[in-house]
């Protein structure tokens, strides 16, 4: 018996007899009420467990089924589609091949089997269930969307067109197609229409990144860097891990002459890509420009490492060897520059340089022998060249090169006329070479900047 006296009780109680024990009578038994089930409710339950856990656990429930339930057409359209979830390809193409045999029309199964066969890599097989959507309902969002994808990859802008056209036919609030129609238009220079489509994304869906992104690509078209960089800003703070927002955000910056930003900008995208070349490319130039000129080599360097192939760095990373006296970097840089043109003289003139500046003069001699032989020579570069080869600054090179119209390759060509005494020995008058260059007032060769520097290290300074 439970106490129910307190411990500061004093009164005595008066004592009772114990009562005799009764026999407890059991309740009545009542038999528990099963649940009913529900397609609805399983379907539910589907939804929230892929909210919550895995594709794999979700497919887990199926094995609580009623044996009534186990063959419903439904159920097994919504695990086929969870077994691609779960990247059960196998399963799901022998699932969804089964229920196109007990309907062969149904164009949603018939757009999963094509989602399937593209992660197997079944090309053949993606378009054949493709076609075969198309031609049941030709307006088909879904099925248009995809042809139009495949399209936009081939860059064949007008047909991707036509088939986000014919999405919206049958949908026409599918953000997907209006994307896709809107990013088509932007590329065939329809910017009226491409504004508009996005502008309609926005208006169905606020906290569409896309619509911003492109809307901000369209405003940098039209030279309003302030508008870009604000349609930008609003798509990176909707989806602040998309490599091409912060691309296009730093060069919009750069327009607008916040290169402090425009470099945080680049640096935030080679954080999200740090093995894609192209943000090296964006922010090396940018510390070109600012003279951070061990900065803007490193990022160089990054570039080509990351894309061999990548002409255009070369170059920029020549120059900036040969500012930091890297002479075999910067002949190897040059190097690949004069595979791809081997009409520029600037090429040959700087390799045979570099050989000199590295002690390799039979190299040097080498090399720029084999480039004369295939020179006219008559011309004004040939007599540059062969005066390197040669060790030479008695041919007639002043008076040559004045002859010459081209202010770009005139100024180009006294450069290496001070180079050449730089390089041997005279450099008072490579000083009076490279000061001619800079007095020119026309940066349209490489080599002006070379010829800064090089007054900036005659007179003592770097």
């Amino acid at each position: 018996m439970l106490s129910v006296i307190s411990c500061a009780t004093t009164k005595k109680l008066p004592t009772e007899e114990p009562a005799a024990p009764t026999a407890q009578q059991p309740e009545p038994s009542v038999p528990k009420k099963t649940e009913e089930f529900s397609k609805t409710g399983f379907v539910e339950r589907l939804n929230e467990t892929l909210k919550t856990k895995t594709p794999e656990d979700a497919l887990l429930l199926y094995d609580t089924l009623p044996v009534e339930y186990a063959d419903d057409f439904d159920l097994l359209f919504l695990k086929a589609a969870i077994l691609v979830s779960a990247a059960k390809y196998d399963e799901a193409d022998i699932l969804c091949k089964a229920l196109l045999v007990r309907q062969p029309d149904n164009t949603d199964v018939m757009a999963l089997a094509a989602v399937i066969a593209k992660a197997k890599g079944d090309t053949a097989g993606r378009k054949t269930q493709l076609a075969a959507i198309i031609a049941k309902d030709p307006n088909n969002s879904e099925a248009n969307i995809a042809l139009a994808d495949d399209e936009v990859l081939k860059r064949n802008y007008n047909t991707a067109r036509s088939y986000y056209s014919k999405a919206l036919k049958d949908e026409p609030s599918n953000e997907e197609a209006l994307v896709g129609f809107g990013e088509t238009c932007y590329f065939l220079e329809d910017d009226d229409k491409a504004e508009e489509t996005f502008n309609t994304v926005l208006e169905n869906n606020p906290e569409c990144d896309a619509a911003y992104y492109y809307l901000g690509k369209l405003a940098y078209a039209d030279s309003s860097y302030k508008k870009a960089a604000s349609n930008i800003e609003k798509a990176i703070a909707l989806n602040g891990t998309n490599f091409d927002y912060y691309l296009d955000y730093g060069m919009y910056l750069r327009f607008l002459g916040r290169l402090a930003d425009a470099e945080k900008a680049w640096t935030e995208a080679i954080e999200l890509q740090p093995d894609y070349f192209l943000g090296y490319v964006y922010r090396g130039g940018l510390y070109d420009e600012e003279e951070k000129l061990d900065q803007a080599l490193a990022d160089y360097r990054k570039v080509v490492s990351l894309n061999p192939s990548y002409y255009f760095a070369y170059e920029s990373l020549g120059l900036l060897a040969l500012h930091s006296q890297s002479w075999t970097e910067a002949r190897e840089a040059f190097m690949k520059c004069r595979e791809v043109n081997k009409t520029n003289i600037s090429y040959p003139l700087t390799i045979t340089y570099c050989y000199y500046k590295e002690g390799d003069k039979i190299n040097a001699k080498k090399y720029s022998d084999s480039v004369l032989r295939t020179m006219d020579n008559t011309s004004v570069e040939y007599l540059v060249l062969r005066a390197f080869h040669d060790e030479t600054g008695k041919l007639p090179l002043d008076q040559r090169i004045s002859e010459v119209d081209s202010q770009n390759k005139k100024g180009k060509l006294y450069f290496y006329v001070g180079l050449l005494y730089d390089m041997f020995g005279g450099t008072e008058i490579a000083k009076q070479y490279y000061t001619k260059v800079v007095s020119m007032n026309c940066p349209m060769f490489f080599e002006y900047r070379l010829a800064e520097w090089g007054v900036k290290i005659t007179d003592g300074s770097k």
